[in-house]
Formats: C-alpha cells, sequence, structure tokens
C-alpha cells in the first residue's frame, strides 16, 4: 500500500487560502500514485478563533467536495482535518475520509487537549468524539488517530483490536519526533503514517515562545522502522509504501503478540 503524507504550511484562518494549498500540494502527492493520501490536523483552518463553530463545514461541504473529486479522478483514498459539526451544532476536530465513490467516513478526535488560551483548548472548543475512526479502504481497514490522541496507548490498541491494519495519526503540532509513531507500531505491530505541518502560527503567545511547527512528517513498518520521512521544515510529500501483509502475518505470529496478551480484567480496575 503506497501512502503519501502531505506536509502542509497552514496559514492560520485562512480557509479558502488553505484549501487551495492543500488540494495543490495532494496534486502532486497524487502524481506518485499512491493508494491513500493523509493531510494534517485542521488543515484549512489551524488553531485560529474562540468559537469553531464559526469555520465549521458540513462532510459535504466545499473542502470535502474538492478532495472527493480529486480521489475520484485519481482512484485514490484522501484523509483531510478540518472542523465539522455535530448533529446539535457543536464543532468538532475532525478526519474526513473520502474515496473513488465519495465519502467514506469520518472520525472525530476523542481526546481533548487542555489549555490556557482557547483557540488551543479543545476541551471547551471542541465536542469529543464517541467512537473508533475504523474505515475500510481497498486493501486494508485503517484506524485514525488524530494528534493528542496517540498520546493515549488505550486507543491504538483498540484499533488494532478492532482489525486496524494500519494506524493513520493526522497532527498539528510544534514537534511531533519520529519515535513517538515507532513506539506505537512496535508495541502493536503495526504501520503507522504520522502527518504534521509546518510553518508558523498565526498568532503568538504574549509570553512564551513562538509558536513553530517543524513538521518530521513520517511513515513507520510494523516493527517501527523508518519507511520515509521529511528531514526538513517545509512543505513536501512524503510517500512510502507499507507492506500491510507482512504486518498481519507478524500480529499472529510473532511470541511478543501484545493482542494476545493482554490483560483486559486488570485493566477494568483502572
Amino acid at each position: 500500500m503506497r501512502i503519501a503524507c502531505v506536509q502542509v504550511a497552514t496559514i492560520d484562518g485562512e480557509i479558502e487560502t488553505n484549501r487551495a494549498l492543500a488540494l495543490r500540494l495532494t496534486e502532486q502527492a497524487l502524481a506518485k500514485d499512491p493508494d491513500l493520501v493523509i493531510l494534517p490536523e485542521l488543515v484549512t483552518t489551524g488553531y485560529c478563533t474562540d468559537d469553531y463553530a464559526t469555520v465549521a463545514e458540513d462532510v459535504d461541504g466545499p473542502t470535502v467536495r474538492a478532495f472527493a473529486e480529486l480521489a475520484t479522478s485519481s482512484g485514490a483514498c484522501i484523509a483531510v482535518g478540518l472542523v465539522t459539526l455535530t448533529a446539535g451544532g457543536r464543532p468538532q476536530n475532525a478526519s474526513v475520509l473520502v474515496g473513488p465513490r465519495g465519502l467514506i467516513g469520518a472520525y472525530a478526535k476523542s481526546h481533548m487537549c487542555v489549555n490556557g488560551d482557547p483557540r488551543v483548548n479543545e476541551s471547551t472548543a471542541f465536542a469529543r468524539g464517541e467512537a473508533l475512526g475504523l474505515f475500510d479502504l481497498p486493501g486494508a481497514r485503517v484506524g485514525v488517530m488524530i494528534c493528542y490522541d496517540g498520546h493515549h496507548g488505550e486507543l491504538p490498541v483498540a484499533l488494532v483490536a478492532g482489525g486496524a491494519d494500519l494506524l493513520i495519526w493526522l497532527n498539528n503540532r510544534t514537534s511531533m519526533p519520529i519515535w513517538e509513531a515507532a513506539a506505537i507500531a512496535t508495541f502493536n505491530r503495526v504501520p503507522v503514517a504520522a502527518v504534521n505541518r509546518v510553518g508558523e502560527a498565526g498568532w503568538q503567545p504574549a509570553d512564551g515562545p513562538p509558536r513553530v511547527f517543524t513538521g518530521v512528517s513520517a511513515i513507520v513498518d510494523h516493527e517501527g522502522a523508518t519507511i520515509a520521512a521529511a528531514r526538513g521544515g517545509e512543505e513536501t510529500v512524503v510517500v512510502g509504501d507499507v507492506d500491510v501483509e507482512a504486518g498481519r502475518r507478524r500480529r499472529i505470529s510473532h511470541v511478543l503478540n501484545t493482542q494476545l496478551s493482554r490483560r483486559p480484567d486488570l485493566y477494568a480496575l483502572a
């Protein structure tokens, strides 16, 4: 399975500019003939407002429609991070997946960061998701994580237990070391594709260091080895071929099979 991670220099709050930029870079990625293209968390908005309902889109809105057209013309699947709305009108930090036949599904971030500034305080800015992000693509079941989700070890375990052959991890944060994706991959024997944004935040904290996003998007295999990675903090497309079947065999046969040795009878006490 060929995967392309699109590392975008999002401009906070500039939705139309960001959409055009993300589409252009996705077209570049599609020229490399991937099966799946992944774009960063909140790629059209960044963390930009105190009220994310004002920048939210429907799953049949202009961003999803534009990426769905690319998916239809290319035959690839695309995961894009943007703000959507619940049925009750609350904003959610989501990843929407489209494929050649249109909308595949959407996952809303389920673990919320707590911060001092309301623009990045997800506990008040967004409604949390209440379901796992598991989607069937041609040849593989994909599990979706969004940024802080990946810092909760139970989530990748649950996604793999649910049949995920590949974990995709959308990020919008200043630092994303490769070892994080490698650790998740190693402990769960599943490949991980992690994408991050680059550039400088459109606003800066008054009493802190500049918020600069360093990228380091990467694809690692089911043993945690790096397949491909971005080496600089610039816009780029990272492409790698993942052996999904090898990961499946490893999860079944390996002596250190963490899925088989789990102790949920103990975890229930937490």
